[in-house]
């Protein structure tokens, strides 16, 4: 199984786990980037989910509604699952691991420092844009295929996101999402 299969396999036994009733609050999917262990060799993929609900229980805590309804720290932090994690998904953990080195970016970890700033550092950013482009094409598989909107009842924007946003992070989520479906958050991202 290639690692974008396998990306594709857990994704949709992911969105279809949602529950009826859960699907109807639906707003937005959260596809979280993150490195394991802070390892640029090890991304992962956490999809979850927040609700119209969730984003009215946080509308108190936030600076406006653009912020609780955008910003990752006020949802619901829903784990459906964590794709390519050593503990809960080590074959994903493993198919990702023969994909990078499959791309030739593997890479031991340096012994000397200088080694990371001359050579790692822009093979971890290759490994780091080479996840991210597979997890847009993830996301829009899930729309062309109708996967988000039949589970969901309704198409609702998948945001590619880390902890930070900026750019890119609109830039992504543009490309993985149908023209116009993400543009709320974009312009959240573009104007705060």
């Amino acid at each position: 199984m290639t690692f974008q299969d396998h990306l594709r396999a857990l994704a949709t036994q992911a969105i279809t786990s949602i529950s009826a009733a859960e699907a109807k609050d639906i707003y937005v999917v959260s596809f979280f980037i993150d490195n394991e262990r802070d390892d640029p060799r090890q991304p992962t993929l956490t999809i979850g989910y927040n609700t119209e609900a969730q984003f009215r229980r946080s509308i108190a805590d936030a600076s406006d509604e653009a912020e609780a309804r955008w910003n990752y720290a006020f949802w619901l932090q829903n784990e459906l699952t964590v794709i390519g994690d050593l503990t809960r998904d080590p074959d994903g953990a493993a198919t990702r691991r023969q994909w990078i080195n499959e791309l030739g970016l593997w890479y031991d970890e340096p012994t000397n420092p200088e080694e990371w700033v001359t050579t790692v550092g822009s093979t971890a950013a290759l490994i780091g844009a080479n996840f991210n482009q597979a997890c847009v094409q993830l996301a829009r598989g899930l729309h062309d295929d109708g996967v988000i909107a039949t589970i969901i009842g309704k198409p609702v924007p998948v945001v590619l996101h880390e902890l930070e946003y900026y750019e890119a992070i609109a830039r992504r989520t543009e490309a993985a999402n149908p023209p116009g479906l993400a543009d709320d958050f974009t312009a959240w991202v573009r104007t705060g």
